[in-house]
């Protein structure tokens, strides 16, 4: 428990239920081209629903804790600095959460029904799911090379590999999820 009381722990909780669930946007996309899914998850027993609680669990404590680290954050210097100068940060970082808030929405809404665009969702359906995929992709951008910086993988060397390698996943992700919105297009 003494891992939730720490700032460092509650990072790595957020890094490592951030990556549980890059994964699950990763097979999710892979099995999307083709229903049913070319990529199923095993039915074995109870493993996929064993495996639907750890995604639910990995998104309560990814939320919750994340907003708090944030608030924290924000917290720790609660005067503005008279000179801001950013020395490395990028739009994505300096707006996780938000991007995470929209991001989060937009799942819980994909959730309760709402299918992709096409067979007769029109435009709205549509600029949804543009906001959505647009806020949840950068902010995995920012988050798969965070998770790297909070395990402590990254130094002046490998730290421009890994922020391309995370700009690079986000980028085919994207361009995957909304290559499958125009498929299902009428």
């Amino acid at each position: 428990m003494r891992f939730f009381q720490n700032t460092v722990g509650r990072k790595i909780i957020v890094a490592a239920t951030g990556q549980i669930m890059v994964v699950f946007v990763v097979l999710h996309l892979l099995g999307n081209p083709l229903n049913p899914y070319p990529v199923k998850l095993p039915d074995i027993g109870s493993l996929k629903q064993l495996l639907r609680v750890l995604l639910l669990l990995s998104f309560i404590f990814h939320a919750f804790l994340g907003v708090q680290v944030a608030i924290e954050n924000r917290a720790a210097k609660p005067q503005t600095y008279v000179v801001r100068k950013k020395f490395h940060t990028n739009f994505a970082a300096e707006n996780m959460l938000w991007t995470g808030i929209l991001a989060a929405a937009f799942i819980i809404y994909h959730l309760l029904g709402a299918s992709m665009p096409g067979a007769g969702s029109g435009y709205i359906g549509t600029v949804i799911y543009l906001v959505g995929l647009t806020a949840l992709f950068l902010h995995l951008y920012h988050g798969i090379a965070s998770f790297f910086q909070t395990v402590g993988c990254n130094n002046e060397r490998t730290l421009p590999v890994i922020e391309r390698i995370g700009k690079g996943m986000a980028v085919i992700m994207l361009v995957g999820y909304a290559y499958m919105m125009l498929l299902n297009w009428p």
